[in-house]
């Protein structure tokens, strides 16, 4: 299902060359189901679109709040991304933690993964599960995003993780450099 999106993708804009669908695709808004929406305001949790600008994708970062204990403090953020070009979405995990070891580089220490690490992530993962994949969405995981696609590469004069195009770059980043900055 994942490749067959991602195929059709390629077929519609790269290969096919529909610049203005693309340019108008990209520009279209996604809003956040009312599940979504209703979680994050009985539970508390801050939500903030990252994308206010034209592009193949919408993400957003959702702050579920902080522990504190004892000088323990962590804050635990989900990070959602939805393609406009195809019915797929990423959903990523993080914590964020005060680094108190006295010979540290870093002051804070950073993790993040495809699963949760609080119940209040894994509940929210479970509202985007469900409401994603009524209308008719999939996820995409790390393995599949970071897929290569053979035959495609970036525009002249772009490179993000070196000259090839993988799967997540296809759905969520403007790999033909045609939308405005």
């Amino acid at each position: 299902m994942l490749d067959e999106q991602v195929r059709n993708i390629i077929d519609t804009y790269y290969n096919g060359e529909n610049a203005d669908l693309y340019i108008r695709k990209s520009s279209e808004k996604i809003e956040l189901p009312v599940n979504v929406v209703s979680f994050c305001e009985s539970n508390n949790v801050e939500v903030k679109c990252m994308t206010d600008y034209e592009n193949p994708s919408d993400q957003w970062y959702f702050t579920m709040g902080q522990y504190k204990e004892d000088g323990f403090k962590i804050e635990y953020t989900s990070i959602l991304t939805i393609s406009k070009l195809a019915n797929i979405y990423g959903l990523d995990h993080r914590f964020k933690v005060l680094n108190r070891d006295p010979e540290k580089i870093a002051p804070v220490l950073i993790g993040d993964a495809e699963e949760t690490f609080s119940f209040t992530q894994f509940d929210f993962e479970e509202i985007i599960k469900q409401c994603f994949e009524e209308i008719g969405y999939t996820r995409m995981f790390w393995r599949d995003s970071e897929r290569r696609i053979e035959g495609v590469n970036f525009a002249e004069g772009v490179t993000i993780f070196g000259p090839d195009v993988t799967q997540g770059d296809i759905l969520f980043r403007d790999v033909l450099e045609i939308l405005p900055d």
